[in-house]
């Protein structure tokens, strides 16, 4: 009987030490990837984006494209009672489409909105305390919502050099008291994904992104 009792103790012994020490190698393996990983979801698929506006203050006498097509650049996209007509700016598609023939433009007055198609990328917001971690060049693990788990590799190409809100009213908040509310800021930057299978992109989908930061 005690030769069992032993026995058990020392196999209940054996098991804790298996235990601890995969318990250990469990919490040194998380936080070591969480030291070298930057993980954050928000992130977007997205394009350079410009902005075409009237060349002149006059009437818009023609407008030929709409929301979807897609243009080249020097193209003429409608014409207006004075100056050159409006041309794109580049080669890319029509996202967003405002303009009617017969309202009055300026140069201030949206007409359309073109997106650069040959230049998609992710566009992530990392909080300001975390962007000193990151670096271009650096590999990024990219999961988009529309396809589950499928991993696309990519690396940070770009580091915008203001934060998201600087030349909007979000840069501060005061009161009527003059007390300062700090917000944190979010800092841009660009990953460029590899895309073999020529999965569709679509502006605006959701994504998870993992930085590798050594």
């Amino acid at each position: 009987m005690k030769t069992k009792l032993v026995k058990h103790k020392k196999l209940l012994i054996t098991l804790l030490f298996v235990l601890v020490i995969g318990g250990c190698a469990g919490v040194f393996y998380y936080f070591s990837v969480s030291a070298n990983t930057l993980k954050t979801d928000n992130a977007r698929v997205t394009a350079k984006m410009y902005t075409v506006t009237g060349t002149s203050a006059s009437r818009l006498m023609e407008w030929n494209v709409s929301k979807g097509d897609f243009v080249v650049k020097n193209e003429v996209l409608g014409s207006q009672e004075t100056m050159p007509s409006i041309t794109s700016p580049i080669d890319g598609t029509v996202v967003k489409c405002d303009a009617i023939a017969g309202q009055p433009a300026s140069p201030t007055t949206p007409l359309a909105i073109i997106a650069d198609t040959d230049d998609m990328y992710i566009g992530v917001n990392i909080e300001e305390t975390e962007i000193a971690k990151v670096a271009v060049g650096q590999n990024v693990d990219v999961t988009i919502d529309a396809y589950g788990g499928k991993a696309f590799h990519g690396k940070v190409t770009e580091i915008d050099s203001a934060t998201q809100t600087y030349f909007s009213n979000g840069l501060t908040s005061f009161s009527t008291s003059g007390d300062y509310t700090k917000v944190t800021q979010l800092i841009p930057i660009k990953v460029v994904i590899e895309n073999p299978d020529e999965m569709p992109m679509l502006y605006g989908m959701n994504c998870e992104v993992k930085i590798h930061l050594h």
